[in-house]
């Protein structure tokens, strides 16, 4: 599997399964009827936790997992072909990253179990997650920055590194939103919930800028080097 094939999946199957899930749960009542992304009238993890959509919400969070750890070591491969030579920072985000998809496993693992254990075996999960994700992606930005001011002719456009600076801005802002709504008592079921849809999404559609950067890249070609 090519590294744009990678880059493109690891970009719908997280929308595909929430989406999928939350579907499903509203047709058999589970949840309510609304738009998640802006009315917040459930949240993801009580989207997926129910009958048929626990398991395919599962089934392709897994997967995409599985994906998620491959297209970080394809990242730390990248960097250190536009680096010319193995770099720290290059492991750093890899791991990071790799890290992240592991604790991922584990939230998708417990969903659905009950128990006080398991909720925060859930909690921690997607925490982690939800937060060395964004922090890999941000030391990408940085490094490729960096890389375009010292290699001039490094094969990425300021456009991509506009939009990727864009998504984790907008992350950002929600992260802060939501701190500053629990410390200032303004925090409501509905306003964490839209925070969370939305927030999930950026994530994703940071990885859709690896289609277009990876499009050329030839895997196989890589390795070989």
């Amino acid at each position: 599997m090519q590294p744009a094939v990678i880059a493109l999946l690891v970009t719908l199957l997280p929308a595909i399964a929430a989406n999928l899930a939350y579907l499903m749960s509203a047709t058999a009542g589970y949840v309510p009827w609304c738009l998640p992304y802006i009315d917040g009238c459930t949240t993801i993890s009580q989207a997926a936790r129910h009958g048929n959509a626990l398991f395919i919400f599962r089934a392709i969070m897994m997967f995409y997992a599985i994906l998620l750890i491959w297209y970080w070591w394809i990242v730390k491969l990248w960097l250190n072909s536009l680096d010319r030579q193995a770099t720290r920072i290059a492991l750093i985000i890899s791991w990071l990253g790799i890290i992240a998809a592991l604790f991922l496993v584990i939230y998708v693992d417990y969903l659905g179990s009950s128990g006080t254990v398991y909720r925060l075996m859930r909690r921690y999960g997607v925490i982690i997650y939800f937060s060395l994700t964004p922090l890999a992606h941000m030391l990408m930005i940085n490094h490729l920055r960096k890389l375009k001011i010292t290699k001039p002719d490094t094969p990425i456009t300021l456009n991509i590194l506009t939009y990727q600076t864009l998504i984790v801005i907008l992350i950002l802002i929600m992260g802060i939103t939501h701190v500053v709504m629990s410390y200032t008592g303004l925090r409501s079921y509905e306003s964490e919930n839209i925070i969370e849809w939305n927030y999930s999404l950026l994530l994703t559609l940071f990885f859709a800028s690896s289609i277009y950067m990876w499009k050329d890249l030839n895997l196989k070609l890589m390795l070989n080097k």
